[in-house]
């Protein structure tokens, strides 16, 4: 039987450029590309009861992110698959007791010891999440604007996040409970840190155009499913009076999949969430059925 950690957890297993090593004496060296210019490739893949959630969508972006970052020499689909599955066969005690989980990926570009490449899981706190669910979350939005995209692709995933930070730290001192919403150039909304943001008018869903924002899967799976229940899904660039405005303000992110925001900028938003209702039971039972 294995030993224990210190908070009573069983210890944790991660895969490091071809080796097994603790999760906890996991290191990046400091002359890394990730260190010394932030160059990191990042997914994030949320488990429901063991399964992986949407690993295909996922699995794009991430090729995607390490084309756009010329990160090669990286395992391919299908032998990746295997070591994701090796990663939670591994830690099969620590699942038992992290029974929500996710499963992240990192890679920084090769140097002359090549590629870094880790595979790690992350827990879930369910309890957190089901007070997302439940209550929601209160927005602000702030001054802090998302990179131009003449800097780097908005659709690729990486662990660049000066600006979410800068705005996270912005909105604590007011309220620290808040979900910062960062701004695009022309004023408008785009995303918070953690969620992509959709307004609902006229029981229509609304969100800013998909190649301003991170197009989460979490997102992708919300409008799929908002289409095959006959609500209608269209882009535009939204004001933040326009976000205030809204009859319902979803969001939608890996940990909780959907939620909603229950007050933008201090004042709260309608209590009557029908649309948010029907998603959510849509989402569930999509989940139930992976």
């Amino acid at each position: 039987m294995s030993s224990f950690g210190p908070n009573g957890q069983p210890p944790r297993i991660a895969y490091h450029n071809g080796a097994w090593v603790s999760a906890t004496g996991l290191t990046i060296p400091i002359d890394d590309l990730a260190i010394t210019q932030g160059v990191t490739a990042v997914e994030r893949i949320r488990a429901d009861a063991g399964r992986l959630f949407q690993v295909d969508l996922h699995f794009k972006r991430w090729y995607h992110t390490l084309s756009v970052l010329g990160i090669d020499s990286l395992p391919n689909p299908k032998p990746l698959r295997e070591l994701i599955d090796e990663v939670i066969d591994r830690n099969i005690e620590w699942v038992a007791a992290n029974p929500d989980f996710g499963v992240i990926l990192l890679a920084s570009p090769s140097q002359s010891k090549g590629s870094t490449f880790v595979i790690d899981l992350f827990p879930i706190d369910r309890l957190a999440m089901k007070q997302r669910i439940d209550q929601g979350s209160a927005l602000l939005t702030t001054e802090v604007k998302l990179p131009d995209p003449s800097c780097w692709p908005r659709s690729i995933k990486v662990r660049s996040r000066l600006h979410y930070y800068l705005a996270e730290r912005q909105v604590r001192q007011h309220d620290p409970d808040a979900l910062a919403v960062l701004l695009d150039n022309d004023g408008t909304i785009t995303e918070t840190a953690i969620a992509n943001v959709l307004i609902v008018e006229h029981d229509q869903l609304l969100s800013p155009p998909v190649e301003r924002i991170l197009f989460g899967v979490s997102m992708q799976t919300v409008v799929e499913l908002a289409r095959r229940h006959g609500i209608t899904w269209n882009q535009q660039p939204i004001s933040i009076d326009r976000l205030r405005e809204a009859d319902e303000v979803l969001l939608t992110g890996t940990s909780c999949g959907l939620w909603f925001a229950n007050r933008i900028n201090g004042q709260n938003l309608p209590t009557d969430r029908p649309v948010y209702r029907k998603l959510r039971d849509a989402f569930d039972e999509f989940v139930r059925s992976q």
